[in-house]
């Protein structure tokens, strides 16, 4: 039966944005609006079948999924689909952008199409140049709002992403001269043995990918970016861009046997560590609370890279960690959207009592600022106690305690900060401004957190089991 077959959806998943990108340029108002909203949604539909069928199939030479690239892909998709809804009531409060419309949901069905397509091909180096994509079609619609401060951000972003894919490149020379071969399922089927050279070309990719994860110190790029980015595009750069960079670096990583051997395992450990620290700290100094959002992402991919490195439970818990922070996260930037489009200001000091003025909006971002920093019951918890958990079990305490460390401070820092635009008085008058149809837009953010929740209190219907088949394609533990 062809609904049973994972290759027609996997067509699906990357002909709809493609159709997407190509129809939105038709010069008639309002068809970029509309035919990127059917594409996403059929993104979104054919994403979730494949999740549903815990596909694990190929799709000739160059395609294939399991049941690892199943969890990116849904993922992917349904942040798209959700950020391209919230971006024609974003788009209306703009003036004078530097796109149209019609190009920007281009550009937005083009980006998801990287990430896709990076996510459904078997070879490594069709992998990199799907990465690479991603900051092709991902630079332009950082300068939307035409601030010097966006093109100046767009042009980090760029330079920095693309210094650190080109170390990635090399890394990935060094593998095929080692092996022979840049096929990912392949390699991770019949892993060899881990020489020198491949250990040398997993470490490489650690610092190239590591560039657009945002790790530090490769990071600087991140906060710019996210922060410049119009609020539906900074959804996807946190929400899904990060993830996606991490699962190339993950489709490396597992070309090593299992146990993965210990000076490298130690050297992702002590990548994850250090950003996590790091982000939770400086996020304490943020005055824009766009910035703030951006800082934390970095944390929670630190956290998450410290779950890979454990390996076993704790990569169990880096993937809930990872797609339960996509939908947390992506509902934060709509509600900053949201702020920006009423108030005109990312300035946290300016912004205040929402809970009267903005009450969904309000709402909304106390619940996301919650989730994203590991609050029981949302999923993010979930993730991360397991990551703790796995981490006193294999005898290492002190990894263990500073993750708490990490995760108290990013908790304490983002949701005082959040607390205070919402729940404090005082504050700058809000000056005339799209309120009412910002509020508007506050539903996709619920939506969000709502899934969010549901990973960590009961998961979705088919969500849990897809997660522990991914951890199995990883070699880690399901409890």
């Amino acid at each position: 039966m062809i609904l049973a077959e994972p290759r027609t959806w996997m067509f699906l998943v990357l002909a709809a944005p493609v159709a997407g990108a190509v129809l939105a340029l038709i010069p008639l108002r309002g068809v970029g609006q509309w035919t990127s909203r059917v594409a996403a949604v059929v993104t979104f539909a054919a994403a979730s079948m494949l999740l549903a069928l815990r596909a694990h199939a190929v799709w000739g030479d160059v395609f294939a999924v399991d049941p690892l690239s199943d969890v990116f892909v849904f993922t992917v998709a349904a942040i798209y689909a959700t950020s391209v809804w919230y971006s024609s009531a974003y788009l209306r409060s703009l003036h004078g952008a530097f796109l149209s419309a019609g190009v920007y949901y281009s550009l937005m069905s083009a980006f998801a199409l990287a990430m896709l397509a990076s996510l459904l091909v078997t070879d490594l180096g069709l992998m990199w140049i799907g990465i690479e994509g991603t900051t092709v079609a991902s630079a332009l619609l950082i300068v939307l709002e035409r601030r010097p401060a966006s093109v100046e951000a767009a042009w980090r972003y760029t330079l920095i992403a693309s210094a650190g894919l080109t170390i990635a490149l090399f890394a990935l020379l060094l593998l095929y001269v080692a092996t022979g071969s840049l096929n990912a399922f392949a390699l991770a089927a019949d892993p060899p043995a881990p020489t020198l050279l491949i250990q040398m070309a997993v470490a490489l990719a650690l610092v190239g990918y590591g560039t657009k994860v945002g790790l530090f110190p490769m990071h600087s790029w991140l906060p710019d970016a996210h922060s410049e980015a119009p609020s539906p595009v900074s959804a996807l750069f946190s929400g899904v861009l990060l993830p996606t960079a991490l699962y190339a670096f993950l489709r490396v990583y597992r070309v090593l046997p299992t146990p993965v051997p210990a000076d490298l395992s130690d050297l992702v450990l002590a990548f994850g560590l250090l950003t996590a620290l790091v982000a939770a700290f400086l996020l304490q100094r943020q005055r824009s609370f766009k910035r703030l959002l951006a800082y934390s992402s970095m944390e929670v991919m630190g956290l998450a890279v410290v779950g890979i490195a454990l390996g076993g439970l704790a990569l169990y818990g880096a993937l809930i960690l990872i797609v339960a922070h996509a939908f947390a996260k992506s509902a934060a930037f709509y509600c900053a959207g949201n702020v920006v489009r009423a108030t005109g200001t990312t300035r946290i000091d300016a912004v205040r009592d929402l809970k009267t003025r903005m009450p969904w909006t309000g709402g909304a971002w106390v619940l996301a600022a919650t989730a994203v920093t590991g609050a029981p019951p949302f999923g993010t918890f979930v993730g991360e106690l397991l990551i703790v958990t796995a981490a006193v079990a294999t005898g290492r305490e002190w990894v263990a305690l500073l993750v708490v460390v990490a995760i108290l401070v990013a908790f304490l820092g983002v949701n005082w900060q959040i607390g205070g635009m919402v729940f404090g008085g005082g504050g700058e008058p809000f000056p005339t401004g799209d309120r009412e149809g910002a509020e508007a837009g506050a539903s996709l953010a619920w939506i969000n957190v709502a899934v969010a929740f549901a990973i960590g209190v009961a998961s979705l219907p088919y969500l849990a089991p897809a997660l522990r088949a991914a951890t199995l394609v990883l070699g880690g533990h399901v409890p």
